[in-house]
């Protein structure tokens, strides 16, 4: 199942999730923070989950842990905001997984200690 699902994956921010959408959430938040110091913090917060995530900068695919199904989390920072989008690749509800996984980053950043701001 993990195969097939590859092609689909998510590279670019959507502009929003679909109002039908029930597998996908998106967020932003304020925070002044640099690129690497933001990609070091996904970075640790993706190293954190399980050991099938899978980070890179800008996009993050997050298994699911019993069937292993991938989501993708696409992350931009916008100098003064952080822009955050999760979305599963397979079925057409997530149970509002994305939403707890956003829930999860947003934590996980608003605590984190970053010692640069956006240039």
């Amino acid at each position: 199942m993990n195969i097939g699902s590859i092609p689909f994956s998510t590279s670019e921010m959507p502009d929003d999730c679909p109002d039908d959408s029930w597998n996908c959430d998106k967020r932003v938040i304020a925070l002044d923070v640099s690129d690497e110091e933001l990609h070091q913090a996904m970075e640790e917060w993706s190293d954190s989950r399980s050991f099938t995530t899978t980070f890179s900068e800008g996009h993050i695919v997050d298994r699911t842990l019993f069937f292993q199904f991938p989501d993708d989390v696409i992350y931009e920072n916008q100098c003064g905001s952080v822009e955050l989008f999760s979305k599963s690749r397979l079925g057409r509800s997530d149970y509002g997984l994305n939403a707890e996984r956003i829930d999860d980053i947003v934590e996980f950043l608003l605590e984190y200690n970053f010692d640069t701001t956006c240039q």
